[in-house]
């Protein structure tokens, strides 16, 4: 059996079904064997979450249970480092990397071993590229506790033939031209650190059978199917809208300023913008927030509509903001890729920003590190998602290494997580102004639902209203008492009634708080997401660190995740798992920050706290488009009583479950 997997259209899933093409015609059967003897998956613009390589062309994985060869029919090296050619070749499984290049022959170099490609009048090298992505694809396999050995190759599109010196090709391994057959595919990818042996048998192998199974499982390796919200959301990002064809143009030019409460649309209007500058300007965008699971929300998308993510041809990058200011601070001598302990971190960005300041870093050194990785730290614009929340120091320092103009950012207002908003103002040039946007209308709920979060602020005592959305009628809200799961009868309705409006499972966003997560020896999980595993749905449970760094590629599965990380998200149906234990968590929090930076209390601190923590849970109460779900494990507890009165106070479309 061989796949391609990917999303259609693109160059790198044209070269995927030329390379599934080359392994039919060398082995014949393959496309008519079951998976149980031979397997080939062949992944398209490959997406690595929350890696130093985000984008890996194609990604080849392929394991067999009967004998597969090639012949070496040009001269490569084995592991003894000596020339071999006409031998007899088994492949037994295999993973691997390939990078593809259109460029033509004047825009080819070889050097030894080295493939360099020319891009926009300067010299690139490829193999450099694809080194990089294998160390991706092995972290990310490591990561899922996979062991093996990854690969490489690149694969020039844009030649008929690779060069000769001497009469040999070169280079000898690492590199193909187009519409290379199977064979010398496999002799380029195995040829790179020496043809192997077991035994008296030449054998190409990346581990053992039993874990390239299992590698071939990888999400990696899944297709990513479009629910029908994504399509909604892909229309919205591809739209032309005037407004973000205006702020497209502005991006990495001038700094453009959105600000708006949750559900006004200011990351989807910021990635429509980045979206347009992509297209209609070719510029590379790179989208910073501090949420893993909304970084992956992103990924998903762009996933989605194919939009690239690499130096070249620009396009849209993600990454979480402290992961990319650590490998800023790391290549520029401050600390390592894994970044410094929070508390020690706003300290190194000060330190940073002295170097700058006095010169010990100059900006000569800040244009030769982004050149030596153009991949990681080449950007044209940068967006800032939820800026309000960072901390002054990084913001100073990344406005510091890109200059401010080029900085742009989307503000939630007064969703802070962290304490004190961030002055952006103060990282722009003097007499700098820039392009400021105001959002009050609710784009993603419908309007009963922003009638009801307008109704829990005011009870709340919050200076906080969004202009609800009439042009989106409807909207509902259900509160219920006890666990969500254990309402077995409305859970299966509620997907019922999601599946006939034309939308998916992972289409529902479940939000749960601290006190429902559990960690035991196969890692954190969310309560929720086992009792709804215990009934038979499949989930996404991003309590789990390592499953919140990639995204959900299934639109079968119900995405659970903590309060903290539902920040930018959205579902049809939003489920609020015992919101008042989140509230009282929130509020609890607060009061222990400020007792422990002061050894007085502040006035009025019980008020202040309780308004910190209905300022935080308007951003879980502003996620749902359609329907919204509040469950209260108290009946007695302030916000218990807050969501009850809000319900009662809007009959015609809340409910309270029992009363």
């Amino acid at each position: 059996m061989i796949e391609v997997i990917g999303i259609e259209g693109s160059h790198e899933y044209k070269v995927a079904y030329a390379i599934k093409a080359a392994f039919v015609a060398q082995w014949p059967g393959l496309e008519q064997s079951p998976a149980s003897e031979e397997h080939v998956k062949i992944a398209a613009n490959a997406k690595l979450a929350g890696y130093q390589v985000s984008d890996v062309d194609i990604v080849i994985g392929a394991v067999f249970h009967r004998a597969r060869h090639f012949v070496v029919r040009r001269p490569i090296k084995d592991k003894e480092g000596r020339s071999v050619s006409g031998v007899k070749v088994r492949v037994q499984n295999l993973v691997c990397a390939i990078e593809v290049k259109a460029q033509d022959g004047d825009s080819v170099s070889i050097s030894g071993d080295e493939v360099n490609v020319r891009y926009k009048g300067k010299w690139k090298s490829a193999t450099d590229q694809n080194v990089k992505q294998v160390h991706a694809l092995k972290n990310y396999f490591e990561d899922q506790y996979l062991d093996c050995w990854v690969y490489r190759c690149v694969y020039l599109d844009g030649i008929d033939s690779l060069p000769r010196v001497n009469g040999l090709a070169r280079p000898e391994a690492g590199a193909v031209a187009s519409s290379a057959p199977a064979g010398e595919l496999l002799a380029a990818i195995s040829g790179v650190n020496g043809l192997g042996k077991w035994g008296a048998e030449y054998v190409v192998s990346s581990a053992k059978n039993e874990v390239l199974k299992k590698v071939l499982e990888a999400p990696v390796f899944r297709q990513v199917v479009p629910s029908r919200l994504d399509r909604i959301r892909m229309d919205r990002v591809s739209s032309r809208r005037k407004e973000a064809e205006r702020l497209a143009a502005l991006l990495g030019k001038q700094r453009v300023h959105i600000r708006g409460h949750g559900g006004t649309g200011k990351t989807m209007l910021m990635l429509q913008a980045a979206h347009l500058a992509y297209e209609l300007h070719g510029r590379r965008c790179l989208v910073l927030t501090y949420n893993h699971a909304l970084a992956g929300d992103i990924k998903r998308l762009l996933t989605l509509l194919a939009v690239p993510s690499s130096d070249e041809g620009g396009g849209i990058e993600v990454k979480t903001a402290m992961s990319f200011v650590s490998t800023w601070l790391a290549r520029l001598g401050l600390g390592t890729e894994r970044g410094a302990a929070f508390d020690e971190y706003e300290k190194v960005c000060n330190e940073c920003i002295g170097l700058l300041e006095g010169g010990a870093i100059s900006p000569a050194d800040v244009h030769k590190t982004i050149d030596h990785d153009p991949d990681a730290l080449r950007f044209d614009a940068i967006i800032v998602d939820e800026a309000q929340d960072w901390p002054q120091p990084e913001a100073a320092l990344l406005t510091s290494l890109y200059g401010g103009n080029r900085v742009s950012v989307a503000d939630g207002r007064e969703q802070l997580l962290r304490g004190k908003a961030t002055d952006w103002s103060r990282t722009l040039p003097a007499g700098e102004v820039g392009e400021e946007r105001s959002l009050s209308r609710c784009l993603r709920m419908k309007r009963n639902l922003g009638i009801f979060a307008n109704t829990v602020a005011r009870l709340a005592g919050l200076n906080w209203e969004i202009e609800p959305n009439d042009e989106a009628a409807g909207g509902r809200v259900i509160i219920l008492s006890g666990g969500y799961a254990s309402h077995e009868a409305l859970v299966s309705r509620l997907l019922e009634e999601a599946r006939e409006a034309g939308n998916e499972e992972v289409d529902f966003l479940h939000c749960v708080p601290p006190s429902d997560v559990v960690e035991d020896h196969s890692g954190r999980s969310s309560k929720l997401a086992r009792a709804l595993s215990e009934q038979g749905h499949s989930t996404w449970d991003a309590a789990n660190d390592l499953i919140r760094r990639d995204f959900p590629r299934s639109p079968n599965v119900l995405r659970v995740l903590q309060y903290e990380s539902s920040r930018g998200l959205e579902g049809w149906t939003t489920v609020l798992e015992h919101f008042d234990d989140a509230w009282e968590y929130k509020r609890r929090d607060w009061l222990a920050r400020r007792t422990e930076s002061s050894s007085r209390l502040v006035p009025n601190a019980e008020r202040s706290a309780r308004l910190a923590a209905w300022h935080w849970c308007m951003i879980a109460l502003t996620r749902p488009i359609d329907t919204l779900v509040i469950t209260l494990r108290s009946d007695t507890s302030l916000a218990s009583q807050v969501m009850r009165t809000a319900a009662k106070e809007n009959p015609d479309f809340a409910e309270v479950v029992g009363e």
